[in-house]
């Protein structure tokens, strides 16, 4: 397998597969690292009393999708992934009153994910909720793709990520 021919082609198949709605850039930096693709979705709407009445204010939501090349992957990487996948969500995810939620999602492609790997990445989760001058939540997923099994693993918040990427994988 040539780990460079089936990352690219991944990852163009993820910019052809995945909802329009979503905006996708290439290499782009996001808190110190070079993705190979950021994939952003934005909703904003009219929040309505019982769905009806205007209130005049409005809420938002986004999802962010982002996704590296990781050749080789052992449990020290995946730590560090995960504290980056952290740090992303810290720097991505503004919220305030009109915040409904965001999603942060980090996609690893490497060669094939050891049984470690995959019982590390189970445990991993992160969810904040906002309070006071901040509302909604946020959560951070992580995928990891074998690219030689064209296995997926998440942790425990990715399994609608994992939905989402097995046709495309």
């Amino acid at each position: 397998m040539d780990f460079s021919t089936e990352f690219v082609a991944l990852r163009d198949r993820i910019v052809q597969e995945q909802d329009k709605a979503f905006v996708c850039k290439q290499n782009i930096e996001v808190a110190g690292r070079v993705a190979a693709l950021v994939s952003t979705f934005d909703s904003i709407a009219q929040r309505k009393l019982l769905g009806v009445v205007p209130t005049g204010g409005s809420s938002h939501a986004h999802e962010y999708r982002l996704l590296f090349a990781v050749p080789t992957l052992d449990e020290t990487a995946l730590e560090d992934w995960w504290e980056y996948a952290l740090q992303v969500e810290q720097t991505l995810v503004q919220p305030d009153m009109g915040h409904d939620f965001s999603l942060v999602s980090v996609i690893l492609a490497t060669g094939s994910v050891s049984r470690p790997v995959q019982k590390k990445l189970r445990k991993l989760a992160s969810e904040r909720q906002f309070t006071g001058q901040q509302n909604g939540w946020s959560s951070v997923r992580m995928a990891v793709v074998g690219l030689e099994g064209r296995d997926i693993h998440t942790n425990r918040m990715g399994d609608s990520l994992k939905n989402i990427l097995k046709p495309i994988v």
